[in-house]
């Protein structure tokens, strides 16, 4: 069962991460609903929070998400495939969830999920050009 091709792993990442851009969608919706603002924000910071949330997501997820299955393709090993899936995946649930701090502080989940979202791209960009003109 646990037995996956590179592209299956990265399959598996991409269902895991519909998920989570789901439950965003969701989480939006529910704050449009409860504030009574069918469009934009109306400069309202709940409503600004949870678009932009969202709106991070399906701005940082395609790429990244792409370059599994594109390394899949180029013949990378499936346990390269698992850790930067993994990391990825956690990166954007961290991110997410992650808005919640004390007045004054830094939301943790949010740095977190910045971090290693930018990790991710980076370490995808390098092995994308190392299976392209090496392995």
């Amino acid at each position: 069962m646990f037995d996956l091709t590179a592209n299956e792993a990265a399959a598996l990442y991409l269902a895991l991460n519909l998920i989570l851009l789901f439950i965003l969608g969701y989480k939006t919706i529910k704050t449009r609903l409860s504030t009574g603002i069918g469009l934009g924000h109306d400069d309202n910071d709940e409503m600004m929070r949870s678009m932009r949330i969202h709106a991070n997501f399906a701005e940082y997820a395609p790429l990244p998400l792409l370059g599994l299955f594109t390394l899949g393709l180029l013949g990378a090993p499936v346990f390269i495939i698992h850790i930067f899936g993994v990391i990825f995946t956690l990166a954007r649930y961290a991110h997410g969830f992650g808005f919640q701090a004390e007045e004054g502080k830094r939301p943790l989940g949010r740095f977190y999920g910045t971090l290693f979202t930018g990790l991710i791209l980076l370490a995808e960009a390098l092995a994308l050009l190392y299976f392209i003109f090496i392995g």
